[in-house]
């Protein structure tokens, strides 16, 4: 087991590429309380002062880069992105620094995550920097887990190969050894559908 670390370097990468086609409109520019849902999380991400935060754009890129223009955040357009979210995250991994020690991935329709919840993670893969550390929760008696997670560095390469829309579960059940699971109950609330909109609506 890795050493406790107070001064491991992060990079992030925040996805926001999608066409959003389940929901008939962009996820990325959903607003909640007046902010987008990828100005929101790219915000709670610089709190966790990584090296840096890069948002993964493809569907409605302009729009996207206008929603994150005021933040230091490097914009990384996915020319592929109809290919579905592993292209996503094997581009945002390919421009991520060479001297980080974890990179952490994260979706922007996450609507109730919050910094705490990103802190709480953080704060775990801390403990080894050598682990995946990767959102869990119940779906009623099921055991779920998703983004966001914190892959190590040896790891990077292996997400720059990613392809698909499979996302990097694949990734993590190759290396069920080596993950952490951290409960994170606001990770269970995705926005996929009209009807997932209708509960941020609620919220609003």
């Amino acid at each position: 087991m890795a050493k406790p670390s107070e001064t491991a370097k992060l990079a992030a990468v925040l996805l926001a590429a999608g066409q959003s086609t389940r929901l008939g409109q962009s996820k990325q520019l959903v607003e909640i309380d007046g902010e987008s849902l990828v100005r929101r999380l790219a915000r709670h991400l610089l709190g966790l002062d990584p090296v840096c935060v890069m948002v993964v754009t493809g569907y409605g890129s302009s729009e996207v880069q206008r929603a994150v223009g005021d933040l230091p955040v490097n914009v990384v357009k996915n020319e592929s992105w109809e290919q579905g979210i592993g292209s996503s995250i094997a581009c945002g991994a390919r421009y991520s620094p060479e001297e980080i020690d974890g990179l952490l991935v994260a979706v922007c329709d996450l609507w109730k995550l919050d910094a705490l919840d990103l802190e709480r993670l953080l704060t775990a893969w801390t403990t080894d920097i050598s682990r995946i550390s990767i959102a869990s929760w119940f779906d009623e008696e099921s055991f779920v887990y998703g983004p966001p997670a914190i892959f190590p560095r040896k790891l990077i390469r292996e997400l720059t190969s990613l392809t698909g829309n499979q996302g990097a579960k694949a990734l993590v059940a190759r290396h069920q050894d080596n993950v952490q699971f951290i409960e994170v109950e606001n990770a269970a609330y995705d926005l996929d559908t009209p009807a997932d909109l209708e509960q941020v609506v609620k919220r609003r």
